[in-house]
């Protein structure tokens, strides 16, 4: 075969590899599209037909007579009044622990707990394949949050959904100093947490960990008021549950994660209807 003849070919097999290789990056960025739509229209769906933002609540106390005749005086709820229809979503999915709401960074999110903690990164609430996977508790917690540290993950989307606003609050500390607190809604209880901590780790740092001694509690809480990213000034005396709330940050694939630990303030009654 003469040279020239060998160019022609070489080039015409690099053209042919070169197409096939836009052909498949371009199919790989309209699925990763469709998939993010498809991730937006659900959670605008599950905002639209099962949260219902109460125009106003009351902030005066009531009062009521029990039943010895004695009267009563009924404190309004503290948390955000969001109206949540807790069968609808449990239908939906066996799966749902309860719902998150973070106003400090817009999230609002119901939580779901798999058999792993691989399932829920990549299926959204409605078990459909996603790239943005689910808010999710870490697969080995207790299921009614009892536990003394609770881990919850969910994806650092660019578009901001997920926990893709928690970057904000590594650029804009301030945002947290009006409302530092973060609501888990079940289908019994309110749990309000407030914000001790953030700061930046790696995936396998020991951050990760569970504890259930006092001195694991204090060492731990400790360490993370040290490093926190701002300060906080959080009373753990008492050394209520905490629930950590975990997402990656920069490209694909890094090993770094941003660490948000919260301490329950305070449990009251889910009763808006």
């Amino acid at each position: 075969m003469k040279k020239e003849t060998l160019l022609k070919l070489q080039y015409a097999a690099g053209i042919l590899v070169l197409t096939a290789v836009v052909a498949f990056s371009g199919y790989k960025l309209a699925m990763s599209v469709i998939s993010d739509r498809r991730a937006e229209e659900e959670h605008q769906r599950l905002l639209d037909t099962v949260i219902v933002r109460e125009d106003e609540i009351s902030a005066i106390p009531t009062v009521q007579t029990d039943e010895m005749g004695d009267t009563v005086e009924i404190l309004p709820p503290q948390y955000p009044p969001l109206s949540i229809d807790m069968e609808t979503l449990r239908e939906m999915n066996g799966d749902f622990r309860g719902w998150f709401y973070f106003p400090a960074v817009e999230v609002s999110y119901p939580v779901v707990q798999g058999e792993d903690n691989n399932y829920y990164l990549k299926h959204s609430f409605e078990d459909e394949k996603s790239n943005s996977g689910s808010i999710f508790m870490d697969c080995g917690a207790s299921a009614d949050w009892s536990d003394r540290n609770t881990f919850v993950f969910g994806h650092n989307m660019r578009d901001g959904s997920m926990f893709g606003t928690f970057k904000k609050l590594v650029d804009d500390p301030s945002l947290l100093e009006a409302n530092p607190r973060f609501y888990i809604y079940t289908e019994d209880a309110v749990y309000t947490y407030e914000v001790f901590s953030y700061y930046m780790t790696k995936s396998d740092s020991n951050r990760y960990m569970q504890f259930s001694s006092d001195e694991n509690y204090d060492r731990y809480t400790e360490w993370a008021v040290e490093n926190s990213t701002h300060p906080f000034d959080v009373d753990l005396s008492e050394r209520p549950n905490i629930v950590s709330l975990s997402t990656c940050y920069g490209s694909a694939g890094t090993s770094r994660r941003v660490l948000i630990h919260g301490v329950l303030t305070l449990t009251e009654p889910y009763g808006i209807n």
